[in-house]
């Protein structure tokens, strides 16, 4: 006993020094690490900048009829207000510096302490976090849906553009460099009714490029999703660190989705880290993924050329290039989509007629079929209870149902190995030095009393699906984000900050471990008591609230079950004789 308690204080200080090394020493560390990155991309950017700053700028007529615009130009924003979404534009570069969204739910991530989470679940009130902003220009390099030609006559993304109109659903932008003349327009519906209709955050975009110039020309036109990231906001997903919540940029060319986050610290010996990948084929979409909202481009129509995401740690970019030929004189005109909102899946779904496939960005991953069956069984228990704790709850109930008549034959053969035990216990004394030939009589007793010793597991096999799916959905669906439970549960989909639900879930796992008849060794069972509880409420501390709240949930049934069957049991049995 006294070998089993200094086992368990072990466990204990290992449990305690791996917090305290998460969060003073690795996450110090990988911030730091970071931030040097961070500093490495800004240098680039800076770099950039600075040369950019250095090219001369023509300002008077060229030859071949080419005109310059003025650098010199007054840089000019407007603002336009819609139900959904507060946009701001810039004439540098024609394109978003700001797009703020407006709904309750709409907001960043509120990151509180342990202290603040206890003052909160005692009724203190805390400031909302900040609206959502999709549009953060990218410093020095580009707004966001900027335009750019590549190619022997380039057009900057920072070039200076003029408003030629402005309406309360209509902005165009013009500018006439080298030998184009581009005209930017850019319109919205003013109709949408609410905020769960995918107008409400959807734009079109039409380039006209024209080539005033008295020969033919060629480039390539890219349109440009690009948004500053604040790293100190950012964290990559760890076993005891959380899910993370990094940016991704996107591409779906060729039926195929290309996804890329900033490159870890490591992932590179020496050298620049790779920002940036390329891919060729018909373009759908490009867009930037901040996990539950979503910036996406798409052509209108069915378009060949090539896609370029970048991922900084400072910044995120993805961008479409499309070639054109253009005789003295002639002009093009390119038709675009944006949307800038949340990743709701039906409304993702419902754009364009679901022409750019814009629900694939919604990645659950390997659970993806598993995924969708619980996200419809929690709307369905949402609409009943009005509530997506409840929801949860409900869904826990549900998921114990259906797997009740597994479960209650796993704990009746589990009650009845229970008489076997005194016989193990005679087995282990007979061969104690030998685990092989205990092992086999004891496959002789079980087979004798038929009897499974692996049955119990089962249920628990079964249910580790469930909760890797119901742990994918809680950090993708957009349904469940900002949706509160109770108090200071008021984010089902991030963790719980007075960490009371995973210590709830420990003490639960404990007693349902000990209320479970031991086929095992004292040792054995000593680890399956009280060490996997441990580690496994170190590793929820982190992850989201509602899936801590669901285990909760299963296991105080499964101990109402248990404490059932065995009053069942009890009542069923002969008297003694």
């Amino acid at each position: 006993m006294d070998q089993q308690k200094r086992l368990l204080l072990a466990i204990a200080l290992s449990f305690g020094l791996t917090l305290v090394w998460t969060q003073f020493v690795w996450k110090p560390q990988a911030e730091a690490e970071a931030e040097a990155l961070a500093l490495l991309d800004a240098g680039t950017a800076d770099a950039g900048e600075a040369a950019q700053a250095r090219a001369p700028v023509p300002t008077t007529d060229t030859p071949d009829g080419e005109v310059a615009a003025p650098s010199e130009a007054p840089i000019r924003e407007v603002t336009a207000a819609r139900p959904s979404t507060r946009l701001t534009f810039s004439t540098e570069g024609a394109g978003l510096v700001s797009a703020e969204l407006q709904g309750e739910r709409e907001r960043e991530e509120m990151h509180l302490t342990l202290v603040e989470g206890w003052q909160k679940l005692f009724g203190k009130k805390f400031d909302d976090a900040p609206q959502m902003n999709l549009a953060r220009a990218v410093r020095g390099v580009s707004p966001n849906l900027g335009l750019s030609i590549e190619g022997p006559d380039a057009l900057s993304r920072l070039a200076r553009y003029t408003v030629t109109e402005e309406t309360a659903d209509r902005v165009v932008f013009s500018t006439r460099q080298g030998p184009w003349e581009v005209t930017r327009t850019f319109t919205w519906p003013s109709d949408a009714p609410n905020d769960v209709d995918p107008r409400a955050y959807q734009y079109e975009l039409s380039v006209t490029v024209k080539n005033t110039s008295a020969t033919s020309r060629q480039g390539e036109l890219g349109l440009h999703t690009a948004r500053a990231i604040d790293p100190s906001k950012e964290e990559a997903p760890s076993m005891f660190g959380g899910i993370g919540n990094q940016a991704s940029v996107l591409c779906r060319a060729n039926d195929d989705v290309l996804r890329m986050t900033p490159p870890s610290p490591g992932w590179f010996s020496s050298g620049d880290p790779d920002w940036d990948q390329e891919k060729q084929g018909t373009l759908a979409f490009v867009g930037i993924d901040q996990q539950y909202f979503l910036t996406a481009l798409w052509p209108k129509e069915a378009t060949a050329g090539r896609c370029v995401v970048t991922a900084k740690h400072t910044s995120r970019e993805a961008a479409v290039f499309v070639p054109f030929t253009l005789g003295a004189g002639e002009s093009v005109t390119k038709h675009f989509g944006a949307f800038l909102g949340p990743k709701d899946h039906g409304m993702l779904q419902a754009i364009d007629g679901g022409t750019p496939k814009l629900e694939e960005t919604v990645d659950f991953g390997i659970w993806a079929a598993i995924c969708r069956v619980l996200l419809l069984a929690l709307r369905f228990f949402h609409s009943l209870a009005g509530n997506w704790g409840l929801a949860i709850i409900l869904l826990t109930v549900l998921v114990k149902l259906l797997l009740l008549p597994l479960t209650h034959k796993a704990m009746v053969s589990a009650e009845s190995m229970k008489k076997l035990q005194p016989k193990m216990e005679e087995l282990r004394k007979k061969f104690p030095d030998d685990r092989e030939k205990q092992n086999l009589e004891m496959m002789k007793l079980y087979q004798e009393a038929k009897v499974n010793p692996l049955g119990g597991c089962l249920p628990l096999l079964l249910q580790l699906p469930i909760w890797a799916a119901l742990f994918t959905t809680l950090r993708t669906s957009y349904e469940l984000y900002g949706e509160p439970f109770w108090g200071v549960w008021s984010n089902l989909t991030t963790k719980d900050v007075t960490y009371l639900l995973p210590f709830l879930l420990g003490i639960t796992m404990i007693v349902t471990q000990r209320l479970q008849p031991q086929m095992m060794d004292k040792q054995q069972a000593f680890l399956m008591t009280w060490v996997m509880p441990i580690f496994f409420t170190a590793i929820m501390m982190n992850y989201p609230s509602g899936l801590a709240l669901y285990i909760f949930t299963n296991n105080l049934l499964s101990i109402v079950q248990q404490y059932a069957l065995r009053r069942y049991l009890a009542g069923k049995a002969e008297p003694a004789k």
